[in-house]
């Protein structure tokens, strides 16, 4: 049984100063009353950093990236939205692909490997959850994960 509120606020602290160099504004919203899930804490740790770091790389400066939490049924969903470029339809596809990355016009100077969000989908479904998202361009995109509950 993992409470969420400690690895996520500790990500978030590990995460502020790249935010900070992009101006981009971090905030987290966590129910008093949320409920523990079943989980690895350090796997939690690299699930969040990798979607947390994610949408700070593709947000543009100015923007927000904010994490938030509800109670599905008997899981914990956990959304991470931001206000970056969005990801086009036809990228949508194939998101979650060993080494595939988006490339457009403002994502080509970006680093990466094209692992994180392959890695974030083998570690939640590892953990007994799911993750997705929903996505506009020019708009933003929230990823979210489910983990079952205690």
């Amino acid at each position: 049984p993992l409470a969420l509120k400690e690895p996520i606020q500790a990500v978030l602290e590990e995460m502020k100063p790249l935010a900070d160099e992009k101006s981009v504004t971090l905030s987290f919203e966590c129910p008093e009353t949320l409920p523990k899930v079943l989980a690895d804490d350090g796997r939690v740790k690299e699930v969040v950093v990798n979607l947390v770091g994610n949408a700070v790389k593709y947000t543009p400066p100015g923007g927000t990236v904010k994490v938030t939490h509800e109670v599905r049924g008997n899981k914990v969903v956990t959304h991470v939205k931001d206000n970056g470029f969005g990801i086009s339809t036809e990228a949508q596809k194939r998101l979650f692909e060993k080494f595939y990355r988006v490339h457009t016009e403002k994502t080509r100077d970006i680093p990466g490997t094209g692992l994180g969000l392959f890695i974030v989908k083998e570690l939640v479904g590892r953990m007994g959850g799911e993750v997705w998202f929903e996505s506009d361009e020019e708009k933003g995109s929230t990823f979210s994960f489910s983990l079952p509950i205690a």
